[in-house]
């Protein structure tokens, strides 16, 4: 599984200000400023940013920032597995390959084909290879624990990651790969640190958010496009995971 996975991409040119002067976000968030200024602070790293630069804020860190001179950047939203563990703040960036780079990712900001989401994560992984080698790390995230190594359970994560929109049961699962369903469970859990419910229902989760911002789809749609029956188990089981509603959630998180 890839380490780094863009799941929206935004340019911006000489904007201003920011709508909103600090937020938090449930996924990583990367800004790639090719010109301006701004003053920043991600938890408790402060500083100020100048263009060329990239600024990294994990999930669930607040992020305050406001523009001194117009910026020129790419604004990203970005799956890392947790066995890659880049600084909060700025990133080590080789100037001329962050340039490279940033030419390259400036084609694809308004395509929306799956192939492009492909070559800007590459891209954008591309900026980590200059980290300190210290910070690839041993993973305890369950969605991206590493390594599987049992080829029954690698192929079931892949189906799930492809088929997590359906209605899924672990006995059908378990049909379709000759076991037991509680051999199944107990499998998945020793490889993952989670069951297969679980980790379907953390899937699901991770593509809601993408959907609500990224899209202005309704709630009942977006559940129908993930997995959940209704509207309203998509809300309830949201609430439960991130104690806020996903309409909450998605005026929450604008930049």
């Amino acid at each position: 599984m890839a380490l780094v996975k863009v799941i929206d991409h935004v340019w911006w040119e000489a904007k201003p200000h920011f709508q909103l002067a600090q937020d938090t976000d449930s996924f990583w968030v990367m800004y790639l400023i090719t010109e301006g200024r701004l003053d920043y602070q991600i938890g408790t790293v402060s500083g100020r940013g100048q263009g060329p630069c990239v600024l990294l804020c994990p999930p669930g860190v607040l992020f305050q920032r406001r523009v001194l001179a117009p910026l020129t950047f790419h604004f990203f939203r970005l799956d890392i597995t947790s066995s890659l563990h880049p600084p909060v703040g700025p990133l080590t960036v080789d100037v001329e390959r962050m340039a490279m780079d940033e030419q390259l990712l400036r084609q694809y900001v308004y395509d929306l084909s799956g192939p492009s989401f492909v070559i800007r994560s590459h891209l954008v992984a591309d900026l980590f290879l200059y980290q300190p080698p210290q910070l690839i790390q041993q993973s305890d995230d369950p969605l991206f624990k590493q390594p599987i190594r049992h080829p029954q359970i690698l192929r079931l994560i892949r189906y799930l990651e492809t088929h997590y929109q359906e209605e899924i049961s672990i006995s059908q699962l378990s049909q379709q790969l000759n076991f037991n369903a509680a051999y199944l469970s107990r499998l998945f859990k020793s490889e993952t640190g989670v069951s297969p419910k679980h980790y379907l229902l953390q899937l699901r989760l991770k593509n809601v958010q993408q959907l609500l911002v990224s899209t202005t789809l309704p709630i009942e749609e977006i559940a129908e496009l993930t997995g959940f029956k209704y509207g309203y188990h998509l809300s309830k089981y949201f609430k439960q995971q991130f104690a806020i509603s996903p309409s909450e959630f998605r005026k929450k998180h604008r930049v």
